[in-house]
């Protein structure tokens, strides 16, 4: 499952922890330890006839469990299902007719005396109810706001809301077969999981499709979606079915977000050792789906925010959605995590196949730029918000695990296993690793196992600091050369703090000195503690030293080395990640001519445009007026949208008139790509220029794919800081405006609203829709506006949520909100103290001055 579809879609973030404080605990008060639930009974199939009453929003189904048992003790079958109406429970022993049984229902478990049951056998429970969802299964309709919305029903199971729409053991332990008989409105498609055996007319308004998939999976892996779709069929091998499901009307679009999918497979399964492991592969797009997208077995649905049209697909890919998702049928769903802790196994495969398409697709430099992202959203998480290890059994709700940890972390340190064992051993751990495990269910150690079994190495210490430990490593890295001794120092330094949580880490850093012929020489420094020292030998002056040029440790690095080393890496290192690292080095060299004019020179001619928009950004924050030329330069000239985009970023840090003026005239004039146009207004705003307010206001009436361009004004308005925005961004926060346009009018709001009672209010009012996109950032904004009167609406938000992600956003929005309240108090009385210290020492000067004059001899005659 992907959170976000792609990494185009922004996210304000959370409160920023104290400067000082170090990362902030992921565990909240009340938060449980959670480990394997047990399994007294195995459901081997499930045969799930419903019916979709659409317009009550209801389903009326019964559902056939065969269950056979595993605990000699077990005589009750307990099944999670929320929300049900049960009118009926039976059992059928054998080829025997079925009885009615005793049960008990409390609204959330439904528990069946099977009674005796020798080891072996199996029975059938049918389950007859009604049910109207709250979650797990989703009606759509349009509606005054929202008249485009389509009708539409699909499911969304991860991590634990199968029970929400079907009863079954809801843990990713349990596998079984599946059988789905939807009835739905005649004129729809439905979609469920493996193959379709028939499809029937029932009467002359519905019809009824019968879907089987005949190998076993996990509850939150069942999928069904029923609405109006036109169909494209991309069948490559006749074995293997590939077809993708839109609205009628985006069959292009469907072509240009979904059409590398053979060719995706075909690339895993040449990787992993194993082919593609399942019957056919559907993607499907339907409206205000949840999440980005979700890797049902053999079906895929995405968000159809995902869906590239013409000119979006300039400089905009779904290609990490579709990865990510097509490499779950590998990773989750063949083989599946024992329990949510080990959900890494499912989310950081998935993401670190987002890399590996990447590498297809753009060589090794798009691969490892891909990973510099990731690592940076993840730095992010861990700074802002809080630190954990990768495994992790503490939590609320599964999905609080869904995070940058689990994903962009989890991604990483598949990369440096890769890195530290090389590719052919790698994949050949990772093919014995979903050899042995086909079908099953897996934890850390059996990733562990594998590799170690093919490679003959020990990896517990690599898997005790990366996975179950927390943090990274950040690392300050001095060079100095001594021509007397012919040596090149090279001293290292750990400066996190460590804790119970985060170590010293252990690693291997690769230093690469590059003499003044241009021969290299490759040294591997063994770190191992806080502090070290390496001598090189280096008789002659180094032209060039690059620490880490494979990027093949996620850590935070400050490299300090001469400037010319650094000119010269940029110029002529022939590996990207040296050179966009030189061009983050030089922005820290102030007021120097040579500089700007090197990065300047990258930024127009270096052959990938990573290592441009890089040099983009140092430039930005030189911020000199040759600096602004080669920016302005930049905005309209570079080839590469990502540059240009890159440019109006770099831009927004010139708080001019001038710079101000550049943006929206861009802005106006438009661009080829709309993600510079909306890059454009973020920029703009941020030079908190009164004068970028009209334009921004025009502008945000311009349609966009996604509504970006509205969503960058709304952004931008919110960074220029100016009272006269509000009207524009409360109207833009309203519902039936497009997600992605409010989450950027809440973010703005935040910034406007310090102070302001109807900002606040307007955004408590907007908890009320519970929305699972827009809720957390409504959050979040409410605690950076630190009014106090907002922890009532919080508070009840976090009592009425049924999404595990508005419930965590909101109790961290309380521990944000009650920080910074206690932070305040605690300001005041150090306010008060520090006055009291004044008066005090003003007293004391006061007294001595009077002790000295008593001590003086009285004048006589005075």
């Amino acid at each position: 499952m992907r959170r976000c579809c792609v990494r185009w879609e922004r996210s304000w973030g959370g409160v920023p922890a104290d400067p000082g404080a170090g990362p902030r605990p992921f565990k909240l008060p009340g938060d449980a330890e959670h480990y394997g639930r047990p399994r007294p009974f195995d459901v081997t199939h499930l045969r799930l006839r419903l019916r979709l009453d659409v317009a009550a929003k209801a389903v009326d189904a019964t559902a056939e469990l065969t269950v056979s048992r595993k605990d000699r003790r077990a005589r009750t079958l307990v099944l999670d299902a929320v929300g049900f109406t049960v009118a009926r429970v039976t059992l059928r022993r054998g080829e025997g007719e079925p009885d009615e049984v005793a049960w008990r229902y409390d609204g959330e478990a439904l528990a069946v005396t099977v009674g005796e049951l020798p080891r072996g056998e199996s029975a059938v429970v049918a389950v007859t109810y009604r049910v109207k969802p709250r979650r797990g299964l989703y009606f759509l309709a349009p509606d005054e706001a929202v008249p485009t919305r389509a009708r539409q029903v699909w499911s969304q199971c991860q991590d634990e809301d199968a029970r929400h729409w079907f009863p079954c053991h809801d843990a990713p332990h349990m596998r079984f077969t599946t059988e789905v008989i939807a009835t739905a409105p005649r004129g729809w498609t439905v979609l469920s999981n493996g193959a379709l055996l028939e499809r029937v007319d029932v009467n002359a308004s519905e019809c009824a499709w019968h879907w089987s998939q005949d190998e076993a999976h996990p509850s939150y892996l069942v999928a069904l979606v029923a609405g109006e779709f036109a169909t494209l069929d991309d069948t490559r091998d006749p074995s293997l079915p590939i077809a993708y499901h839109v609205d009628p009307g985006r069959e292009e679009d469907a072509r240009r977000t979904f059409g590398r999918t053979p060719d995706m497979i075909a690339r895993f399964a040449e990787l992993t050792g194993a082919p593609y492991p399942w019957r056919r592969y559907d993607q499907v797009a339907v409206h205000d789906f949840i999440f980005g997208g979700m890797e049902n077995t053999t079906l895929t649905v995405v968000t159809d925010r995902a869906l590239i049209d013409a000119r979006a697909a300039l400089d905009a890919t779904a290609d990490d959605l579709v990865a990510h998702e097509l490499a779950h049928q590998w990773f989750g769903d063949l083989v599946t995590c024992r329990d949510w802790s080990h959900a890494w196994l499912n989310e950081g495969f998935a993401t670190f196949f987002e890399h590996v398409d990447a590498e297809m697709k753009w060589g090794r430099d798009g691969y490892l730029y891909n990973l510099k992202e990731h690592a940076e959203l993840y730095f992010a998480e861990d700074e802002g918000s809080y630190r954990r290890p990768i495994v992790c059994a503490s939590w609320a709700s599964p999905i609080d695990l869904f995070d940058r940890h689990l994903y962009e972390k989890g991604g990483w340190v598949l990369h440096m296993l890769r890195a530290e064992l090389g590719d052919e051993v790698f994949f050949e751990g990772v093919a014995e690793y979903l050899r042995r495990h086909r079908g099953g269910a897996v934890e850390t150690r059996d990733l562990a196992r594998a590799l170690e079994d093919v490679s003959g190495r020990s990896l517990e210490a690599f898997f005790e600091q990366w996975v179950f430990r927390a943090g990274h490593p950040e690392v300050e890295v001095s060079v100095r050369h001594d021509p007397d001794a012919g040596a090149l120092t090279v001293g290292v330094r750990q400066t996190q703090r460590a804790d119970a949580v985060t170590p010293v880490f252990r690693f291997t850093v690769e230093v690469v000195v590059v003499d003044d012929a241009g021969a290299e020489s490759l040294h591997a420094l063994a770190v191992d503690d806080v502090s070290h020292a390496f001598t090189l030998p280096c008789p002659r002056a180094p032209r060039r030293v690059a620490v880490d040029p494979s990027t093949s440790v996620l850590a935070r690095w400050r490299v300090e080395v001469p400037r010319d080393l650094l000119l010269d890496a940029l110029a002529s290192d022939p590996r990207a990640a040296v050179r966009w690292r030189a061009a983050q080095a030089l922005a820290r060299k102030r007021d120097d001519d040579a500089v700007v004019d090197a990065l300047a020179r990258a930024m127009d001619s270096d052959p990938f445009w990573g290592v441009a928009a890089e040099c983009a950004a140092a430039l930005g924050e030189l911020r000199t007026a040759a600096a602004f030329e080669a920016l302005s330069r930049a905005l309209t000239d570079a080839p590469h949208p990502k540059v240009r985009r890159a440019a109006a970023r770099a831009l927004g840090d010139f708080r001019t008139d001038a710079s101000a003026a550049l943006l929206c005239a861009r802005l106006r004039d438009g661009d080829a790509s709309v993600l510079v146009e909306a890059e454009c207004a973020r920029a703009a705003g941020r030079t908190r220029r009164p004068s970028v307010l009209e334009t921004l206001v025009e502008v945000s009436s311009r349609s966009s794919w996604r509504d970006v361009v509205r969503a960058g004004c709304v952004e931008g308005l919110g960074h220029l800081r100016d009272e006269r925005a509000l009207p524009a961004v409360m109207a833009a926060a309203r519902y039936g405006v497009p997600s992605s346009t409010r989450r950027a009018a809440v973010g703005a709001l935040a910034e406007l609203g310090e102070g302001k009672t109807a900002v606040r209010e307007a955004l408590e009012s907007l908890l009320d829709e519970l929305d699972p996109y827009l809720s957390p950032e409504v959050l979040r904004a409410l605690a950076r506006l630190r009014d106090p009167r907002s922890a009532g609406p919080i508070s009840r938000c976090a009592d009425r949520a049924d999404d595990g992600r508005v419930r965590r956003a909101a109790r961290e929005a309380l521990r944000d909100l009650n920080a910074r309240e206690g932070g305040d108090e605690v300001r005041r009385l150090r306010d008060e103290l520090d006055a009291l210290k004044e008066e005090s020492r003003a007293l004391r000067d006061a007294l001595r001055r009077v002790e000295a004059t008593l001590r003086e001899p009285t004048t006589k005659g005075a």
